[in-house]
């Protein structure tokens, strides 16, 4: 066979040292492309291993080495990022990554309610009317007379009438009000509810709350029947110490005011319609810290008196309390319209708005006849104004 090129021998020095030179490539070529998958495993390994500790891969930073504090600080989740040195086989440094840790979305705080009740009851009140009535309305009621095993909502002690529940519900409250609360006694008819009816669930209803957040304090009586226009006379009692028996919380009035607001002069006269029923805004309750509130209840906790007093120091205290005058009394017509959306009413309407019937409903109302209505006015009837405790 004649060769293209002249024949050489398999075992010239040229031919191995060819062979051994594409067999150092091929073992070379083998080597790099190992080094390159074993250094991707360890890449991938360490980003695993950092997100199973509650850790993200956020991108590669400089060449550094991992001190003990860092490592320390990514075992435990610390929030700095640090820098991880990912090394050859070799031990230089080929990149770093650079971790932190994962944040865990916390709940945002609930939006506060538009509006709340506060009811001052007892154990034997009935006050399914609420439900039935005004589901719209968030209600809190209080059992004042109950233990804390007997009712979800009690006081630390049955005194002064609703002014415990009140306060109880401020202070428990305080950091998580609502845009407008609205304090009132537990049943639905009461004699001094501003409407035909005398129907707790009419007030509550036609309650402007946008007002009560425009005004902060607003009284739930309109008529002047009975605080308005003078009902206490303070400085001159602690002036002239009257023997008033038929008003003695005419004559504590002064001293227990003095021991509750010390920062508020006394005042010469005190009106305001009664009786104790009346809505807030979030922010007028604010504007006194709640020290103030504990304060005051503490006072009424270790107060000698009887609840028939300490209570009335307290209805004609809490206009003074959050910030109107001493003599807070509204023109009805303006009252009705800004409290209860009644605007453009006349005499005639103020005087069927609310009549008096004596400090006790006929039984039975508003199912009664009449006959019986003029009967219990009679035997009810009261003077309107000065009554005695």
């Amino acid at each position: 066979m004649t060769w293209l090129f002249p024949h050489q021998s398999d075992t010239s020095p040229s031919r191995s040292r060819l062979s051994f030179l594409i067999l150092g490539l091929t073992v070379l070529f083998l080597l790099i492309s190992y080094q390159l998958v074993l250094n991707r495993e360890l890449l991938g390994s360490v980003a695993e291993w950092a997100t199973e500790k509650g850790f993200q891969t956020v991108g590669l930073d400089t060449p550094g080495n991992v001190t003990e504090d860092e490592a320390a600080s990514l075992a435990a989740g610390a929030s700095d990022s640090i820098n991880i040195t990912v090394p050859t086989s070799s031990g230089n440094p080929i990149s770093s990554i650079t971790v932190a840790p994962t944040e865990t979305p916390s709940a945002s705080p609930l939006p506060p309610r538009e509006k709340e009740l506060v009811l001052a009851a007892m154990l034997s009140s009935d006050m399914s009317w609420v439900d039935e009535n005004i589901p719209e309305w968030y209600t809190n009621i209080y059992r004042a007379d109950a233990s804390p095993e007997q009712a979800e909502l009690t006081v630390p002690a049955n005194r002064g009438n609703e002014a415990m529940v009140f306060l109880t519900y401020i202070i428990d409250r305080y950091d998580s009000l609502p845009d407008v609360a609205l304090f009132l006694h537990g049943g639905r008819y009461q004699w001094h509810n501003d409407n035909p009816l005398y129907d707790s669930v009419i007030s509550i209803r036609d309650l402007q709350p946008a007002f009560v957040r425009e005004a902060g304090y607003v009284n739930l009586r309109c008529t002047w029947t009975i605080g308005c226009p003078a009902e206490l006379e303070p400085a001159r009692y602690m002036r002239e110490r009257p023997d008033d028996p038929d008003h003695i919380s005419a004559v504590m009035f002064p001293d227990s005011f003095a021991t509750l607001f010390p920062d508020i002069e006394m005042p010469e006269v005190v009106g305001v319609p009664c009786c104790s029923q009346f809505a807030l805004s979030r922010e007028k309750i604010h504007e006194r810290p709640v020290e103030d509130y504990i304060g005051v209840r503490q006072w009424l906790l270790d107060s000698p008196l009887d609840a028939s007093i300490t209570g009335r120091v307290f209805e004609y205290s809490w206009h003074i309390m959050f910030g109107k005058p001493s003599q807070f009394c509204l023109d009805p017509h303006e009252c009705f319209c800004n409290t209860y959306g009644y605007c453009n009413m006349t005499d005639e309407d103020l005087e069927a708005q609310w009549k008096w019937r004596g400090l006790v409903l006929p039984e039975g109302w508003p199912n009664v006849t009449e006959e019986s209505n003029e009967s219990s006015q009679k035997r009810s009837l009261a003077p309107m104004k000065g009554m005695p405790d």
